[in-house]
């Protein structure tokens, strides 16, 4: 299998939520791109929704940097949710523990609106 590029847009809602587009593979080669495209500057936005629709593969590297997102916005009283997250990305976080922890909504829609 051909490892997809990856690549990540910020978007703002009119309600003040920024939207991370995750697309690709999230490997330890591109770590620091997820890490930098959720936390720019180190400071993570208030309330965050992190689309996942587009990832085709994540290890290690993508579900820490998304756990300091979500510790870094805890930490601001704000917080992160993923949508989108595909059966294969679903199991690693079951199998790591962190289903709990990092809740996935179906649709970035449903996200936003919870």
């Amino acid at each position: 299998m051909t490892p997809q590029p990856f690549s990540a847009v910020r978007s703002l809602t009119p309600g003040g939520v920024t939207v991370v587009t995750l697309r690709g593979d999230i490997d330890q080669d591109v770590g620091a791109e997820v890490r930098q495209a959720l936390l720019p500057s180190g400071v993570p936005a208030p309330y965050t929704v992190v689309d996942l629709a587009s990832v085709s593969f994540m290890d290690s590297a993508g579900v820490n940097a998304l756990i300091q997102a979500h510790h870094a916005a805890r930490s601001r009283d704000g917080w992160i949710r993923l949508a989108a997250c595909s059966p294969t990305i679903l199991r690693v976080f079951d199998i790591l523990g962190i289903d709990g922890l990092l809740r996935c909504y179906p649709t970035v829609r449903e996200a936003l609106g919870d």
